[in-house]
């Protein structure tokens, strides 16, 4: 059924363009963030590129616009925005989005000094070193009932959290993936640390579809679309781009 319905929008899409319609257009928004930067005034980015890029293949114009969170979220409610293309997951936001499969895994991890590594299976493993980690982060109710017996500074930015990991006055630091290493990046560090290979914690970013969308019947073709890309590696390339893209922005 999946194919017969992407099929449908392949051959109307197609038909669309030859007969000399012009295509419809869907409505994305999108805050700044690691995946998505602002330029003249609108959401631009690899992950924009790749929205353009996936519905382009159905002759649908994207028409991205910098929006309030909270905004952006009430206008999904209506109808009046059809896609949010960074977003986690939740049970709540179903009743009013229906939600891609994922594009990208977001994890928190644990940074080492190189030749510092340690066998890391779970937050129990923490205990007894020193470590570090940036003020406000929320990571798993896990970690948090664990905290309180593991030592742990707490920083307000991340090149205290590279400073102190270079200086031997932290064993590990606790941190968002992509975070630390564009951060890691802006200073040249990159290569100055491991990362542990099991995550503390992980979630999962999607499209987001408004269930008042016409586009909505589109999400089969989308997730194909994500499926086909993960498969032949261009979504790790377009995941390199924006961290190499964050990591160039001041």
């Amino acid at each position: 059924m999946r194919k017969y319905i992407c099929l449908f929008i392949v051959i109307f899409a197609l038909s669309a363009a030859s007969a000399g319609f012009a295509g419809p257009s869907v409505k994305i928004s999108a805050p700044p963030s690691i995946w998505v930067q602002t330029k003249d005034g609108r959401p631009s980015g690899p992950v924009i590129d790749l929205v353009e890029g996936i519905f382009n293949r159905f002759g649908v114009t994207v028409v991205a616009e910098e929006l309030p969170w909270a905004r952006a979220v009430a206008r999904m409610k209506t109808g009046e925005l059809d896609m949010i293309p960074v977003i986690f997951f939740t049970q709540e936001r179903t009743k009013f989005m229906s939600f891609s499969i994922p594009y990208v895994q977001v994890s928190t991890a644990v940074f080492v000094p190189p030749g510092k590594s340690f066998p890391f299976n779970g937050i129990d493993d923490l205990v007894g070193r020193s470590g570090v980690m940036m003020t406000g982060d929320s990571i798993s109710r896990e970690f948090e009932m664990a905290e309180s017996r593991l030592t742990l500074t707490r920083v307000s930015r991340y090149d205290q959290i590279l400073d102190m990991l270079r200086a031997g006055r932290a064993d590990y630091a606790v941190a968002a993936r992509f975070g630390f290493v564009i951060h890691a990046k802006r200073l040249g560090l990159e290569n100055t640390f491991e990362r542990l290979e099991k995550p503390v914690a992980t979630r999962d970013l999607h499209f987001a579809i408004s269930k008042r969308s016409k586009f909505l019947n589109y999400l089969p073709a989308i997730n194909q679309r994500i499926l086909e890309m993960k498969q032949d590696g261009s979504m790790q390339e377009i995941i390199n781009q924006a961290v190499d893209m964050a990591a160039e922005t001041p």
